[in-house]
Protein backbone atom coordinates (compact mmCIF):
# COMPACT_ATOMS: atom_id res chain seq x y z
CA UNK A 1 0.00 0.00 0.00
CA UNK A 2 2.88 2.22 0.80
CA UNK A 3 4.06 1.62 -2.66
CA UNK A 4 0.79 2.44 -4.36
CA UNK A 5 0.79 6.09 -2.43
CA UNK A 6 4.29 6.63 -3.15
CA UNK A 7 4.17 6.66 -6.79
CA UNK A 8 0.68 8.04 -6.93
CA UNK A 9 2.13 10.86 -5.05
CA UNK A 10 5.39 11.03 -7.40
CA UNK A 11 2.83 10.61 -10.36
CA UNK A 12 1.12 13.55 -9.21
CA UNK A 13 4.12 15.57 -8.13
CA UNK A 14 5.35 15.13 -12.05
CA UNK A 15 1.99 15.99 -13.72
CA UNK A 16 1.63 19.07 -11.77
CA UNK A 17 5.31 20.19 -12.82
CA UNK A 18 4.33 19.88 -16.62
CA UNK A 19 3.54 22.69 -18.48
CA UNK A 20 -0.82 22.44 -19.13
CA UNK A 21 -3.38 23.25 -21.70
CA UNK A 22 -3.57 26.31 -20.30
CA UNK A 23 -0.08 27.65 -21.37
CA UNK A 24 -1.33 26.82 -24.74
CA UNK A 25 -4.46 28.49 -24.76
CA UNK A 26 -3.50 31.50 -26.76
CA UNK A 27 -1.80 29.53 -29.59
CA UNK A 28 -5.37 27.37 -29.75
CA UNK A 29 -6.76 30.83 -31.50
CA UNK A 30 -4.84 29.95 -35.02
CA UNK A 31 -3.21 26.77 -34.24
CA UNK A 32 -6.59 25.02 -33.23
CA UNK A 33 -7.15 22.81 -29.67
CA UNK A 34 -5.79 19.78 -31.50
CA UNK A 35 -2.52 21.94 -32.87
CA UNK A 36 -3.86 20.87 -36.93
CA UNK A 37 -3.78 24.22 -37.31
CA UNK A 38 -7.81 26.48 -37.84
CA UNK A 39 -9.60 25.09 -40.39
CA UNK A 40 -11.44 28.09 -42.01
CA UNK A 41 -12.26 26.82 -45.40
CA UNK A 42 -11.99 23.63 -47.76
CA UNK A 43 -8.15 24.80 -49.04
CA UNK A 44 -7.63 27.38 -46.32
CA UNK A 45 -5.96 27.20 -42.64
CA UNK A 46 -5.61 30.24 -40.06
CA UNK A 47 -2.13 28.94 -39.45
CA UNK A 48 -0.21 25.31 -40.05
CA UNK A 49 -0.36 22.24 -38.14
CA UNK A 50 1.96 22.23 -35.02
CA UNK A 51 2.38 18.25 -35.26
CA UNK A 52 5.55 16.70 -36.84
CA UNK A 53 6.75 20.73 -37.46
CA UNK A 54 10.32 20.88 -37.89
CA UNK A 55 10.18 23.97 -36.35
CA UNK A 56 8.13 22.31 -33.96
CA UNK A 57 10.59 19.19 -33.40
CA UNK A 58 13.27 20.36 -34.78
CA UNK A 59 15.95 23.02 -33.48
CA UNK A 60 14.27 24.51 -30.08
CA UNK A 61 16.03 27.81 -30.69
CA UNK A 62 13.96 28.08 -33.91
CA UNK A 63 10.52 27.63 -32.48
CA UNK A 64 12.08 30.21 -29.49
CA UNK A 65 12.39 33.06 -32.63
CA UNK A 66 8.99 32.00 -34.38
CA UNK A 67 6.96 32.33 -31.06
CA UNK A 68 9.07 35.29 -29.79
CA UNK A 69 9.30 37.63 -33.24
CA UNK A 70 6.71 35.99 -35.05
CA UNK A 71 6.53 34.97 -39.04
CA UNK A 72 6.19 37.65 -41.98
CA UNK A 73 3.08 36.89 -43.32
CA UNK A 74 4.23 35.08 -47.30
CA UNK A 75 1.84 34.35 -49.81
CA UNK A 76 -1.94 32.62 -49.43
CA UNK A 77 -0.69 29.18 -47.76
CA UNK A 78 -2.23 30.58 -44.60
CA UNK A 79 -4.95 33.40 -43.13
CA UNK A 80 -3.25 34.32 -40.46
CA UNK A 81 0.02 35.72 -39.81
CA UNK A 82 2.33 34.82 -36.71
CA UNK A 83 2.59 37.75 -34.59
CA UNK A 84 5.57 37.95 -32.10
CA UNK A 85 4.37 36.19 -28.78
CA UNK A 86 7.23 38.48 -27.11
CA UNK A 87 5.23 40.22 -24.81
CA UNK A 88 3.26 37.21 -23.86
CA UNK A 89 5.51 35.31 -23.17
CA UNK A 90 7.87 37.35 -21.08
CA UNK A 91 9.02 35.54 -18.34
CA UNK A 92 11.24 32.67 -19.01
CA UNK A 93 9.40 29.88 -17.40
CA UNK A 94 6.32 30.80 -19.82
CA UNK A 95 8.06 30.34 -22.36
CA UNK A 96 9.86 27.53 -21.63
CA UNK A 97 6.20 25.91 -20.51
CA UNK A 98 4.92 26.31 -24.48
CA UNK A 99 7.58 25.34 -26.13
CA UNK A 100 8.02 22.21 -23.93
CA UNK A 101 3.76 21.51 -23.82
CA UNK A 102 4.13 21.97 -28.19
CA UNK A 103 7.20 19.89 -28.55
CA UNK A 104 5.86 16.83 -26.12
CA UNK A 105 1.87 17.26 -26.49
CA UNK A 106 -0.14 16.34 -29.83
CA UNK A 107 2.10 13.41 -30.35
CA UNK A 108 5.57 15.55 -30.72
CA UNK A 109 8.66 13.36 -28.80
CA UNK A 110 10.75 16.32 -28.68
CA UNK A 111 13.03 17.05 -25.71
CA UNK A 112 10.96 19.92 -23.15
CA UNK A 113 12.97 23.34 -22.82
CA UNK A 114 14.63 24.26 -19.80
CA UNK A 115 14.05 27.88 -18.19
CA UNK A 116 17.54 27.84 -18.77
CA UNK A 117 17.50 27.33 -22.41
CA UNK A 118 14.20 29.48 -22.94
CA UNK A 119 16.84 32.39 -21.35
CA UNK A 120 19.24 31.49 -23.86
CA UNK A 121 17.41 31.46 -27.02
CA UNK A 122 15.70 35.19 -25.69
CA UNK A 123 19.43 36.08 -25.58
CA UNK A 124 20.09 34.85 -28.83
CA UNK A 125 17.63 36.49 -30.38
CA UNK A 126 17.32 39.71 -28.81
CA UNK A 127 18.43 41.98 -31.59
CA UNK A 128 15.60 40.85 -33.92
CA UNK A 129 12.93 43.41 -34.05
CA UNK A 130 10.46 42.40 -36.86
CA UNK A 131 9.30 38.99 -37.77
CA UNK A 132 11.42 36.27 -39.86
CA UNK A 133 10.89 35.27 -43.07
CA UNK A 134 10.18 31.50 -43.82
CA UNK A 135 13.09 31.99 -46.00
CA UNK A 136 15.38 32.92 -43.26
CA UNK A 137 13.83 30.02 -41.22
CA UNK A 138 14.47 27.21 -43.80
CA UNK A 139 18.25 28.91 -43.91
CA UNK A 140 18.75 28.36 -40.55
CA UNK A 141 16.74 25.13 -39.33
CA UNK A 142 19.91 23.55 -42.06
Amino acid sequence: MKLIITSLIAALGFAMAQPDASTYITCQACHGADAKGLQLGPNLKMAPSLIGSEYVVGKPELLALIILKGIQKEGADYAGVMAGMEAMFADDQKLADVMTYVRTGFGNTAEAVTVEQAKAYRAQWADIKAPVTRAKLSELAK
